[in-house]
């Protein structure tokens, strides 16, 4: 893409916040490599989080690509992660992760010191939804028989989790509590393959639905809103919410829903491997790829 096209794509994604991005020269800068990389998320002090399913770790970054922390190692203990495919670090105070292989989201604090897990589907010798705490001290295992893809969290403290397994949106209450709030079906709201989703404040969940290639809008306790007015979305990887702008990945575009308006924006991205996730920290935007983090600056 050339140096001018980058400019364009800069003054679109950022729409009405800032218009400098058109005069800005700069190609992406290359920041971070990974084994493979699956999702990026940033927290309100502006920490990049990375989750590498490939070295089974979780890694934090600043805005310049140094790594500050890295969280994790494979196995089934306490911290340590079977395939961790997704996180959440938008509220500032705890760091959750989706912890496929092991079939439980972990729960980190701001300093990402290891708080809890909660499984997903049925535990190891227990009933499904049955709550399970690890304080850590003991290094215990806490497994379930879901497959968790996703996770976000509200400002009431509730976790929302994609069980892959069984294809469902499960929610845990603020006493971890679990039940299904969304399942399957083939009309109306029900899901096919859901693969992301996102929490628009206390207002709506955005559910990814791979097979649909749609996204599917519903209100905290799993009623349905709306299917998303945007053209297909082949691919479909992630969503996340910016300014109150829907903010959708395909493997080589970005599409930004307004919900005010209801009108689409879409945005070819032009990398050498296909879009994995993208995350926005004040007028920087970031982009991952499987192998690589770069970063598109503001000057």
């Amino acid at each position: 893409m050339t140096l001018v096209r980058w400019g364009i794509l800069l003054l679109l994604l950022m729409g009405p916040w800032t218009a400098v991005y058109a005069q800005n020269e700069s190609k992406p800068t290359v920041l971070a490599r990974f084994q493979e990389a699956v999702a990026l998320d940033v927290d309100p002090r502006g920490r990049l989080y990375v989750a590498d399913a490939g070295r089974d770790v979780v890694q934090i970054l600043d805005a310049e690509g140094t790594v500050h922390a890295t969280l994790g190692q494979s196995g089934t203990r306490a911290g340590e992660f079977d395939d961790p495919v997704d996180l959440d670090a938008t509220n500032g105070q705890t760091l959750l992760v989706a912890d496929a292989g092991n079939g439980r989201i972990q729960r980190f604090s701001s300093e990402w010191q290891y708080l809890e897990a909660l499984p997903v589907g049925s535990t190891f010798g227990g009933e499904w939804g049955q709550r399970a705490f690890d304080d850590g001290r003991d290094g215990s295992t806490v497994q379930g028989q879901g497959r968790p893809l996703a996770v976000a969290s509200s400002d009431g403290d509730e976790t929302f989790v994609i069980d892959g397994r069984e294809g469902v949106v499960v929610k845990f209450d603020a006493q971890r509590r679990a039940e299904r709030i969304i399942g399957s079906g083939m009309g109306g709201g029900g899901l096919q393959e859901p693969v992301a989703l996102a929490l628009d404040g206390a207002r709506r969940l955005y559910v990814a639905d791979a097979e649909q290639e749609a996204v599917l809008a519903y209100d905290l306790f799993g009623t349905f809103v709306e299917r998303v007015a945007t053209p297909s979305l082949p691919g479909i990887r992630a969503v996340s919410v910016h300014r109150e702008r829907l903010w959708i990945v395909c493997p080589d575009r970005v599409m930004i829903w307004d919900p005010e308006t209801e009108s689409t924006t879409e945005h070819p991205i032009s990398l050498e491997a296909p879009l994995v996730d993208v995350a926005r920290q004040g007028e920087d935007l970031f982009l991952l790829t499987s192998k690589e983090m770069s970063r598109l600056p503001h000057r």
